[in-house]
């Protein structure tokens, strides 16, 4: 019976770390996303007040500064389309290192194997990218 518990606990002790490392993987993904619209945002902030000035000088012709500002409008458009590819990819990279950073020792000693160094996998487990592309379902 003793054996019984203590198999529970393990088994609860390798969910909560789970669960935890898929929680911290987002979280880090999240401040990445935030950060990378930070960026491209005050970058087009900064191109919108040089073109005001610009036209507000009246060294150039407001037609061709409103044409650039369009310009760098649609390419910070295109790079803000790539910040959600950009935070899954963070993501999985989060859980694979999580993965990979050392052996659960519960999981090695319930599977009765040592955690394998060469693939970075851990003996016994579903792949956290596994785990989490079965929560997206």
């Amino acid at each position: 019976m003793a054996e019984t518990e203590s198999t529970r606990e393990e088994e609860l002790r390798s969910l909560l770390t789970d669960a935890i490392e898929v929680q911290l993987a987002a979280l880090k993904a999240g401040i990445s996303f935030w950060s990378e619209w930070i960026e491209e945002t005050s970058g087009f902030v900064q191109s919108a007040t040089d073109s005001l000035s610009a036209i507000n000088s009246g060294d150039q012709k407001t037609e061709d500064v409103l044409l650039e500002l369009l310009d760098a409008g649609r390419a910070r458009a295109r790079s803000m389309t790539e910040i959600p590819r950009h935070t899954a990819q963070r993501f999985l990279e989060e859980l694979d290192a999580a993965e990979g950073a050392g052996g659960n020792p519960s999981k090695a000693m319930k599977s009765g194997k040592k955690s394998s160094k060469k693939s970075g996998k851990k003996s016994g487990t579903t792949s956290s990218r596994k785990r989490a592309g079965r929560a997206k379902d």
